[in-house]
């Protein structure tokens, strides 16, 4: 994960690992190697299997490199396709998300929904310190950040029967 600080530490930024983006980008070569040998050995419908897969790797690589979280004392800025600022005072928690072996870092907000940060990430145990150190420092930073004003908001509890 490539972070970056101002002198000030009024942001910190994350970044996918530069070796993260190129083995996407190694695999989606790899691929496209594959369907053109598939494509001259006459078997078309597979070298067109092959090309969409490496067309979906070079996707996730471009994706990668443009995914970045800029974390302000006021909010939490994700860059993607789409820009989101999340304010610190709508966050909840900063929860580990883990589905089909890779881990990501998720922001509860108070409605509920979740705001998954695309970085840091660690896919099947692969860059797990790097990932365990983002995630403290996400999580450090939102509760350095969320203000005095914040409460968290728990389910309502039903009040106890009053004994006639």
């Amino acid at each position: 994960m490539t972070i970056g600080q101002s002198p000030a530490e009024t942001t910190l930024m994350f970044r996918a690992p530069r070796r993260d983006r190129i083995g996407w980008w190694v695999v989606a070569g790899l691929n496209l190697v594959v369907a053109a040998l598939l494509a001259t050995g006459e078997m078309t419908w597979l070298a067109l299997c092959w090309l969409v897969i490496a067309c979906a790797f070079a996707s996730e690589a471009l994706w990668f490199g443009i995914c970045v979280v800029e974390l302000t004392p006021d909010s939490a800025n994700l860059r993607g396709l789409r820009r989101r600022s999340v304010p610190w005072q709508d966050v909840q928690a900063v929860v580990r998300h883990r589905r089909l072996g890779a881990c990501t870092v998720r922001l509860v907000l108070e409605s509920g929904k979740p705001a998954m940060l695309r970085v840091p990430t660690s896919t099947w145990g692969l860059g797990g310190e790097d990932y365990e150190r983002d995630f403290h420092r996400i999580e450090q930073w939102w509760l350095a950040h969320r203000g005095r004003s914040w409460r968290s908001v728990r389910p309502e509890t039903p009040p106890l029967p009053v004994p006639r």
